[in-house]
Order: C-alpha cells, then sequence, then structure tokens
C-alpha cells in the first residue's frame, strides 16, 4: 500500500511541473513567430496559448521563447 501512496505522490507532481517551452527556435522574434503561423500549434492550454499570442502581439521585438517563458512560468 505504501508504493501506491508514494506513486500518486510522485504523478501528482509530474502534472503539477509547469509545460516545457514549446518555441524551439531562441532567436525567433515575437512579430516573426506571429507572422509565421506557429502559434496556431501551440501545444499549451488554450488559455495560456492566448496569452503567449497577446503578449507576443504588446512586445513584437521581444525572442518569442522568452515570451512564451513570461507567461508560462518556465
Amino acid at each position: 500500500m505504501p508504493r501506491l501512496a508514494l506513486l500518486a505522490a510522485f504523478a501528482g507532481l509530474l502534472l503539477a511541473t509547469p509545460t516545457a517551452a514549446q518555441i524551439t527556435d531562441r532567436e525567433l522574434s515575437c512579430a516573426d513567430w506571429l507572422k509565421s503561423g506557429a502559434h496556431k500549434k501551440s501545444e499549451h492550454s488554450a488559455a495560456v496559448a492566448e496569452k503567449i499570442r497577446a503578449f507576443c502581439a504588446a512586445n513584437p521585438k521581444m525572442k518569442a521563447i522568452d515570451a512564451e517563458m513570461t507567461m508560462t512560468g518556465d
């Protein structure tokens, strides 16, 4: 029985961790990321993806990966 509790606790930790960054091009600006249409393929939840798009629209010169990390807490 203790193993099952430990396994359940570990699974809870995995689910509670922030999502990994989905934007892989570290040099891509927000403006270029939005133009490329890559934002339509987000693996983030719809609410998080919308926050990233809005943040990028407001900060087009910022690196897209930095905007993503700002909005996801990674």
